[in-house]
């Protein structure tokens, strides 16, 4: 299977157009981690669509195309489930049963504590620190000896890894 021309055109098209691809998802997000997770939905959609594309054929065109639909989608669903958190957390949700509603904060809260549970110690402390006890990321360096940006940064990342995974968990 590996003398497929069409695996080994898309091996081709891979390797000459990955960077491109991952500077404009990089230009059009500001983030390393969603531009990489970009750049392989979009190599993804190529080879979905690899019976499209002929050999010596400029694709790149086509993966622009590709690249800024997802942006679009992804900061789309972003968008929603930023809303949906604060409906949520501000109890706004038009809910004509308030147990439905206490039952979803529940689950929520259930959800947001296993991932909680699931990061590496440092940044669980951290993370609990930063949001459970309100301390300021000074405060958090100095208790765990570290420097401010090393807290901001663990913040961040536990941040985004809950937003991941709970998109994924609610399918936002």
């Amino acid at each position: 299977m590996s003398d497929n021309p069409s695996r080994i055109l898309f091996g081709q098209l891979f390797e000459a157009n990955r960077e491109k691809v991952y500077r404009l998802a990089f230009k059009l997000t500001s983030d390393r981690q969603r531009a990489e997770e970009i750049t392989q939905q979009c190599f993804i959609k190529l080879w979905e669509n690899m019976h499209k594309v002929q050999e010596g054929q400029d694709v790149f065109p086509l993966l622009f195309v590709f690249t800024k639909h997802i942006v679009i989608d992804e900061t789309r669903r972003l968008y929603r489930e930023r809303q949906s958190l604060s409906q949520l957390s501000s109890g706004q949700i038009s809910s004509e049963n308030k147990d439905e509603e206490s039952l979803l904060r529940k689950e929520f809260k259930q959800q947001v504590h296993k991932l909680i549970e699931q990061m590496p110690e440092q940044r669980r402390n951290i993370y609990l620190l930063s949001r459970d006890k309100g301390k300021s990321y000074k405060e958090i360096a100095d208790q765990l000896s570290l420097s401010p940006a090393t807290v901001r940064n663990h913040l961040n990342l536990a941040l985004q890894y809950i937003r991941r995974e709970m998109m994924a968990h609610y399918d936002m």
